[in-house]
């Protein structure tokens, strides 16, 4: 006959992990959440170059300056879509602002990869059978990428209301 009771000293839903013998191996999620911090790094700084480049160029340049004086002054106050559509229209202006744009859709690629390497990082701290120095490694990475490049947003959002008052 068997105790009834038997079946409360089974665990429920899985069985313990397997003891490993040796050293333990790195976690392969933080590995990948450190790859993606330094990926995310290297696209901020790109991003930034090609910014910093852009602004040079349009400060160096004194035809892309007087376009963009004749055109501010061909237009009054309330009609400033339609200078906007000239300005982006007018070629001297345009490359500058592609520049711009793909400075900030590498800013963007960043963040989303930032956070898709902090849930790695996470997951690789979680392991239990696995070194957790990539996935530390990792998780402080993203967070100080996800962090400041969303800092940098709100402080160029904040200086950009401040001058238009």
């Amino acid at each position: 006959m068997t105790d009834s009771n038997d079946h409360y000293t089974e665990q429920a839903f899985s069985s313990p992990p397997p003891h490993q013998e040796g050293p333990l191996k790195h976690s392969g999620l933080g590995i990948a959440s450190f790859v993606i911090s330094l990926v995310a790094l290297l696209l901020i700084v790109i991003g930034i170059i090609i910014a910093a480049t852009n602004v040079s160029g349009m400060m160096d340049d004194e035809s892309m300056l007087t376009e963009i004086e004749r055109i501010t002054q061909t237009y009054e106050e309330g009609q400033e879509a339609e200078m906007g559509t000239e300005l982006l229209e007018s070629e001297e202006f345009g490359g500058a602002i592609m520049g711009f744009m793909a400075a900030g859709l590498m800013m963007l690629a960043s963040i989303a990869l930032a956070f898709v390497g902090l849930i790695l990082g996470i997951i690789g701290v979680a392991s239990k059978l696995r070194r957790k120095t990539f996935g530390v490694i990792g998780l402080v990475l993203n967070a100080l990428i996800l962090l400041g490049t969303v800092g940098l947003f709100i402080a160029s959002f904040a200086i950009g209301a401040m001058n238009a008052v």
